[in-house]
């Protein structure tokens, strides 16, 4: 798992302060902004204390990533406990990894699954497959493919291309859910466009063997393609397969439309 972010020099620091703090954080956004990362902790600090849980939330990060201090894992979770304390969704999460890896605390399943439950509830999505993913490994909880299906749905409706992708396997295999080839297509499409590699591959695996899909080897080739281009081995030996059963016009074609793919065009996926 890896800790949430969402853009920390630029848009964590955006939240709305009461007004005698307004000042203060203008400082520290600013300071921040312009990667003067010893300024902003002075900035943000003094409000932190008084408990501000955006502040809190943005100690943590500083501390977590060794910006304009030392990395020190205990005292980011320090504050993130503070700021998850009083509900705030990032710390929640960002804590649930902490715990996950023994990161500044010790490793505990349960406390882990406790943090990616409260985010989890508040629709963060990434909590939401931390918490899938838990129930896949039993770890911390008992190992349950149906309560895995239920979160993965969750974080792939709030477009979680990494839950899409989990729940789509799960329709192919009819683990924790009833099988159903075309529910599987649907949702490793929707992660297949977001650009996820792994996506592509079992997308284009489908489109060669006609599973869930009408077979298009022209489409299978395409996405394969995509998918070695971006770092996946056993795509590349696929696509070469496919290539022997392809005409050249149909060669020419899957090779453009991967082209258009890579150019930041992605191509229609259809799954009915």
């Amino acid at each position: 798992m890896k800790k949430n972010r969402i853009n920390r020099v630029a848009a964590l620091v955006m939240a709305v302060l009461p007004v005698v703090a307004v000042a203060d954080f203008t400082q520290g956004k600013t300071a921040m902004m312009a990667g003067d990362y010893r300024t902003a902790m002075v900035e943000f600090k003094p409000l932190a204390d008084s408990g501000d849980v955006k502040s809190q939330y943005i100690m943590g990060i500083l501390y977590d990533d060794g910006l304009g201090v030392p990395r020190d894992y205990k005292t980011a979770a320090m504050w993130y406990t503070k700021a998850a304390e009083q509900g705030d969704v990032n710390s929640q999460y960002n804590l649930g990894v902490m715990y996950t890896k023994g990161q500044g605390v010790d490793k505990n399943a349960e406390h882990s699954g406790a943090w990616y439950r409260k985010a989890a509830d508040q629709n963060f999505a990434a909590a939401q497959y931390a918490l899938a993913d838990m129930y896949m490994k039993g770890w911390g909880v008992n190992k349950s493919a149906t309560d895995a299906a239920m979160w993965f749905e969750k974080a792939a409706v709030l477009e979680n291309y990494k839950a899409q992708l989990m729940l789509g396997i799960l329709y192919l295999e009819g683990n924790g859910v009833k099988k159903d080839e075309k529910k599987a297509a649907g949702w490793i499409k929707q992660s297949a466009e977001q650009g996820h590699y792994k996506a592509q591959y079992t997308m284009g695996m489908m489109y060669k063997k006609g599973v869930g899909v009408k077979q298009d080897l022209v489409l299978a080739y395409a996405l394969l393609d995509v998918a070695t281009r971006e770092g996946h081995g056993e795509a590349s030996k696929m696509k070469e397969e496919i290539e022997s059963n392809l005409a050249e016009d149909e060669l020419v074609e899957a090779q453009e439309l991967a082209l258009l793919w890579q150019q930041g065009k992605p191509i229609t996926i259809p799954v009915s």
